[in-house]
Order: C-alpha cells, then sequence, then structure tokens
C-alpha cells in the first residue's frame, strides 16, 4: 500500500524473463530487474507464481514486497558463480571456521519497507551441498547426525540464507523457509521486524541452520511460526563487528511460537554489544539442548556480550538437557534482571547458573515455575541423544561459581536447601518387598535408596534396574556386609577394598546398574573408611546415628536416650548438604520398639526447620518385624513427609560433597 492507501502494482517475475526452465543464472537476472522495476517505480509487489524457480542471489529494493503464491517455490542454485561476492557490502560475512560463504540467496541491504509474503516457499537447497555421508551425531546437540564439512571445501557453502542488512522495516508473512544451507534468516543492524505466520523447516542433519537470527537489531515482533532447526531455533546476538556500539539488539517480542531445535531453543549472547528489553510469551520448545541458554561469550574476548531485562512468561521447555543455563564466560560480561514466570520444564537436567568474578549474574527469578525430570530422550534416526539419563538432580535450580541474586517463588520442587529433605533407605537383599512397593513409592511421587549386599547377579540385576527405571537411587552396602571400620583395620585399605566393595563395584558396572553411594553394614564406619570410599569415587556414604534409637537389638533400652524428636544429631540443616560426605541415618523397625507418630514428628520437625532426616530399614512388607518396614508404616511416612513438603528423595539426588566433613 502507499501512502494514499492505495495498492502498488504487481510484477510478475514471467514478464521480465523468469521462466522455469532456464538456468538459475537467467532466473536471477529476471527476478532482480523486476525488482529494480517495482522500486523504481515508487514500491510494488514482484510475484512469484506457482512451480519451481531456480535462482541465485535475489537482492530487495525499498519498497519492494517478494509475494510468492501458493505453490511457489524459490530454490537456490548449487553454483557459486550465481550468488553475491563474499565482500558485496562492509557488513557482509562469512565463515572459514564453519565453512560457509558470503553468499544468500535473498539478500537486502539498507533497503526499507520491504517484505516478503504468500504461501510459497524459499527453499535454500542445502543438500546440494553436502554428500549422502553424515557424521554421527554427538549429545546433545546434532543429535540427527551431522553433516558438518561441504563437497566444494575451497567455496564452501552460501551462507545465510535470508540476510537483512541495514534495513528498516521488515515483514516476513505467511511463507515457508526451508532447506537452508546455514542460518535460515538472518537480520543484522535492521530496525523495524515483524514476522507473522512464518514456518522455518531446515534439515536437522545441516550444521549451524539457526531459524531466527536477530543480530544488534530493535523493535521486532514476531508471532505464530513454526521452527525446526538443526541449530539454535532463536539466536539473539549483538555481534556486529561494526556497528555493535551503535546498534543495541533490544525491543524484541516473540509470541505464540512452536519451536524444535537441535542446539539451543533460544540463545541469548554471542558478540560484543548489548542485549536488552526481550519477552519470549507463550511459546513451547522441543527437543533442544537448552531450552533457554545465556552464553555471553562465543570465543571469550576482554569485552562479550551484556544481557539484560529479558521475560520469558507461560513458556513450555521439554525433552531437553537442560530448560535454562546460564554460563558465563571470564571476560567482562552481565546477566542482569532476567524473569521467568508461569514457565513448566521437562529435563534430564535442572536449570544451572555459572557465574564467574567478571562475568556477572544478577537479579534472576523464577516465578510459578515448575521442573520434572526426565530419564530419557527420544532416539532419532538411529543416533541415541540420551537414552537414559545418569544423575539424578531432580532439584529446580543448580547454581555455582559466583552468582548474584538468584530467586525462586513458589516454584516446584523448591531448590535444596531451601526445604527439608527425606532419604529414605533399605538394605541387604529384600527385592521382593522392594519390588512390591514400587507403586506405593509412585504413588507419592517419592524415591528412596536401595542398597544391595552380596553377589550382584542376574536376579538382582533384574530388579535393581526396575527400581533405577522409576527413578530410585541404587548403592552398595557390601560383598559380605563386614563392619568396615574393624575390616579395614584388619585387612588394611587396599585389601578391604578389594574383596569387600570391589567385587560389587564390578558387577555393577558391567550390568549396566548405576551407582554412587555405599552404605556402611551396621552403620560401623571411621574416618578412615570415610577416605577410602570418597577416594575411590563414591559420591555419598551413609553411616548411623550412635544411641538415638530407643532400644539396641538385644531390646534393652539405651541409657539417656532423648526422644528422637529433640535429638539434633538425628537432623542437620539441609542447607549444609553440599558439606556432607557421609550422610547418618536412623534405623526403624520393630526390634528398635519404633513409634510411627515419633517418626511422623520428627519429619514435621525436618519440615519445619528445613533440616534433613535419614531414615534405614529393611524389607518393605505387611505385618513386617525386626528391623523390617511395614507397608503401612512406609505409606504413613510417604503421606506425613508429602503433606509437610518435604522432598523424598535418593541419595543420588544430592548435590556433590565439596569436602569431607560428616
Amino acid at each position: 500500500m502507499n501512502d494514499s492507501g492505495c495498492r502498488h502494482a504487481d510484477f510478475d517475475i514471467r514478464d521480465f524473463g523468469a521462466r522455469m526452465e532456464i538456468a538459475p543464472a537467467a532466473n536471477r537476472a529476471a527476478i532482480n530487474r523486476a525488482i529494480e522495476a517495482a522500486s523504481g517505480a515508487g514500491g510494488g509487489r514482484v510475484v512469484v507464481p506457482p512451480g519451481e524457480w531456480r535462482t541465485g542471489t535475489i537482492e530487495l529494493r525499498s519498497g519492494v514486497e517478494l509475494h510468492l503464491e501458493k505453490g511457489a517455490v524459490i530454490k537456490g542454485s548449487d553454483r557459486q558463480a550465481d550468488y553475491n561476492a563474499d565482500d558485496i557490502f562492509p557488513e557482509n560475512f562469512n565463515s572459514v571456521g564453519e565453512e560457509w560463504s558470503g553468499g544468500h540467496l535473498i539478500l537486502a541491504y539498507r533497503a526499507e519497507d520491504v517484505a516478503i509474503t504468500g504461501e510459497g516457499v524459499i527453499d535454500g537447497n542445502g543438500g546440494a551441498f553436502f554428500g549422502d555421508t553424515q557424521e554421527d551425531g554427538w549429545f546433545p546437540a546434532y543429535k540427527y547426525g551431522i553433516k558438518l564439512h561441504p563437497l566444494d571445501r575451497d567455496w564452501f557453502r552460501p551462507g545465510p540464507m535470508v540476510t537483512f542488512l541495514l534495513s528498516k522495516r521488515i515483514r516476513l508473512e505467511g511463507v515457508t523457509l526451508r532447506n537452508t544451507p546455514c542460518w535460515t534468516a538472518h537480520f543484522r543492524c535492521c530496525e523495524g521486524l515483524v514476522a507473522q505466520g512464518v514456518t522455518i523447516d531446515a534439515d536437522r542433519e545441516i550444521a549451524n541452520s539457526d531459524g531466527f537470527s536477530i543480530d544488534c537489531t530493535r523493535d521486532v515482533r514476531i508471532a505464530d511460526c513454526v521452527v525446526k532447526t538443526g541449530d539454535d531455533g532463536f539466536a539473539i546476538r549483538a555481534s556486529c563487528p561494526l556497528h555493535a556500539d551503535e546498534h543495541p539488539c533490544e525491543n524484541i517480542s516473540v509470541e505464540n511460537c512452536d519451536v524444535w531445535s537441535c542446539c539451543y531453543g533460544v540463545r541469548f549472547g554471542v558478540g560484543t554489544g548489548m542485549i536488552r528489553n526481550v519477552s519470549f510469551d507463550n511459546c513451547r520448545f522441543h527437543e533442544s539442548v537448552d531450552g533457554f541458554s545465556f552464553t555471553p561469550a562465543w570465543i571469550n574476548a576482554e569485552k562479550n556480550v551484556y544481557i539484560e531485562n529479558i521475560r520469558v512468561r507461560n513458556c513450555v521447555s521439554v525433552e531437553s538437557l537442560r530448560p535454562v543455563n546460564i554460563a558465563m564466560p571470564t571476560g567482562d560480561s552481565r546477566v542482569a534482571d532476567i524473569l521467568f514466570e508461569n514457565c513448566r520444564f521437562e529435563a534430564l537436567l535442572p536449570s544451572r547458573i555459572r557465574g564467574t568474578v567478571q562475568g556477572r549474574v544478577e537479579d534472576i527469578r523464577f516465578k510459578v515455575c515448575s521442573y520434572r525430570q526426565i530419564g530419557a530422550v527420544r532416539v532419532r534416526q538411529g543416533h541415541a541423544w540420551l537414552r537414559e539419563n545418569k544423575k539424578r538432580n531432580r532439584d529446580f535450580l543448580e547454581m555455582d561459581g559466583t552468582v548474584g541474586k538468584v530467586e525462586t517463588e513458589d516454584c516446584d520442587p523448591p531448590p535444596l536447601g531451601t526445604r527439608g529433605v527425606l532419604l529414605l533407605s533399605f538394605d541387604d537383599r529384600n527385592f521382593a518387598g522392594w519390588e512390591s512397593a514400587r507403586p506405593l513409592f509412585a504413588k507419592y511421587g517419592a524415591r528412596a535408596t536401595f542398597f544391595v549386599s552380596g553377589q550382584i547377579d542376574d536376579d538382582s540385576v533384574r530388579i535393581l534396574k526396575h527400581l533405577s527405571s522409576d527413578g530410585h537411587s541404587i548403592g552398595l552396602h557390601g560383598l559380605n556386609h563386614l563392619d568396615a571400620d574393624a575390616a579395614l583395620e584388619e585387612l588394611g585399605a587396599e585389601r578391604y577394598y578389594e574383596e569387600e566393595v570391589w567385587p560389587q563395584v564390578d558387577c555393577a558396572r558391567k550390568a549396566y546398574v548405576p551407582f554412587e553411594t555405599f552404605a556402611y553394614p551396621n552403620c560401623r564406619c571411621s574416618d578412615k573408611t570415610d577416605a577410602l570410599l570418597r577416594e575411590k569415587g563414591f559420591e555419598h556414604v551413609r553411616g548411623g546415628v550412635r544411641g538415638a534409637t530407643p532400644y539396641d537389638l538385644e531390646g534393652v533400652k539405651q541409657a539417656d536416650r532423648k526422644p528422637l524428636v529433640t535429638n539434633d544429631a538425628v537432623f542437620f540443616p539441609a542447607s549444609e548438604l553440599t558439606k556432607r560426605f557421609r550422610i547418618d541415618t536412623i534405623i526403624v523397625g520393630e526390634a528398635y520398639h519404633t513409634d510411627i507418630e515419633e517418626i511422623r514428628a520428627c519429619l514435621r520437625r525436618a519440615a519445619e526447620r528445613r533440616e534433613v532426616l535419614c531414615i534405614t530399614s529393611h524389607d518393605i512388607a505387611p505385618g513386617a518385624g525386626h528391623i523390617n518396614m511395614k507397608t503401612e508404616w512406609l505409606e504413613t511416612i510417604l503421606a506425613t513427609a508429602s503433606e509437610c513438603g518435604l522432598a523424598i528423595i535418593g541419595f543420588d539426588e544430592l548435590p556433590h560433597a565439596e569436602s569431607a566433613s560428616t
């Protein structure tokens, strides 16, 4: 439309010599003649009719709308000569390291009021630049496999397929962008972009096939788009080497989009400029390494990207490695004022924030967000992205390094250290009882730890794998159930380990039974046993609280025994979990004259004071006696702990112990 509201004229590419049967170079010349005519007329719509139109670089001009009718396909040439030169403009770019040129299929430079619309397709012909052989993908990016090295290693492959440089008032509407040989749609140092109802369908085997790349560009609205890529879905960058200082990447709104990505659903970062005032609302991200990644540096520099005022609301990130990952470089950078609100996350691992002294992280907020850990993701075309998650950490958020203010409000699960923790563990070889209790644990979403003694044979492996697949932790309890402190003194550290611990370690590894922890038989241990097992790679060991239970195994009441709920030795603050290599437990069962109401009082105390309580038994069965857990007791414990808001988790979900303190 012109200023008076009248529609500009249409310019059919056939009227300028375009033909489906002619060479791409000839179509390139014809289409560009139509564009020049439309621009010279003060603006117009260049129409691409149905059919496949093979061409080289199309250069859009001010006032021109490139309109692809339904059934129309603009398809990229596979010849270098049909594309623009790398040095066509000072701001153009290429990558020798990633092996792509500065050639583009659609290119606009310093254009204004320009658009690409219609129900047709722009096809970059990406597969033509690679052989049939693909390399195996590596986890987690390129899970479909990877086409990385183009056939022509001197020319490489074309660069970003649709590229706008230093342009204003850009509109993309309705079109499909597919089979890009590199980034799909790149906007650098532009102002005013609206993309509505666009479909990006990249070859997920081609490396660097990012979806929308918004670079040093302001005033952007992207809505109702579908993005499927072999790299980042959205790349929000500040990486123009010539104009980053005067072109902050800012005022960007993305709404109601669905994104499938082999790398990051959204990547914030890369460059030396500023990214600010960005919002994502009501979007869904699938199959990404990270749903949202903050990477202020691709290659660390003295000055990297500053990122601030990012709002993510009502979004979903599923089947990823991590929902949110903030990884700061050692150079000058900043990530601040970031909000995730009403978001649902499902991933192999929790969100993570890793700060450095120079890479400043501050004012990060998660409000009313949920995280559910998944154990595996789907396999793609014979390539296992990740079949099983070996690290069970169902906490909402991990943090390390130098990190400023981080808040979680009404998030599920609350971070460990901000709520109490119940560690339930069961010992020896009570496989039938453990198996029968699986539905009860599932009912309350609870996980426990099962410490197996004796030989790890085929029968035990089957049950242990069932328990592990439910999310429970598996630990070792010694081949011969020896008192560790006495056996170590008698045999020496190495012989004790080789005869008592190593046979279980060896069998578990060969059977692919995951384990990270060891429970001392009869809770007998010492500083020497702790040091030995830590040296051998165990993440935690389980000992015992001495003198806490009412009666010993002979039924003799222990002198000066306090009620459990008042015995501070039974509990420790959840905030100290990272300092605890050995976790001490109390044992319940009729042999100890356990009072289940007293156990419930302990659970309530742990919840109120944000403490850790570890409870151990052996078998699980109705009417169980001795040092076993009655099924009705287990349900009472699980129900009470759930009501109180305790985290009911296994030992493998505990954070890594930073020191050897107990």
